[in-house]
């Protein structure tokens, strides 16, 4: 009698244990955005402004403007625009999830329409 009890006790112990460790990875569906007859997005009139106030920042917060190395210098287009199928995830992305960006501060639903369809459009230097 003793060792079924040990026995159900260790079972349940580790069903319990299982189910616990048990985390789902995948990220909440992205927000659906429609770019369909949305304005032609400009990179230089649209997109730089959301750049130069939220992700290129100097000091505190300021993760993209180069003092995170070259690659992630998002003042350098040629940076920003190979970065563009990862910038529209993670703007989308909930903000308490990981690697939702901005890290600091927020960006309204307007400009993340803006990065998103300006990368569906083709992350054209415009």
């Amino acid at each position: 009698m003793n060792n079924r009890i040990i026995t159900a006790f260790f079972v349940l112990t580790l069903l319990v244990v299982t189910i616990q460790s048990c985390e789902d990875d995948k990220l909440p569906p992205p927000n659906a955005i429609d770019c369909d007859g949305f304005k032609t997005v400009s990179f230089d009139v649209d997109i730089q402004p959301i750049i130069n106030s939220n992700c290129a920042i100097v000091g505190d917060g300021g993760c993209h403007n180069g003092g995170n190395g070259p690659d992630l210098n998002w003042t350098v287009f040629s940076n920003f625009q190979g970065h563009a199928a990862q910038v529209e995830d993670r703007v989308q992305r909930p903000v308490t999830a990981d690697g939702h960006m901005p890290k600091i501060g927020s960006i309204t639903d307007e400009q993340i329409k803006l990065l998103v369809c300006w990368v569906r459009q083709g992350a054209q230097d415009n």
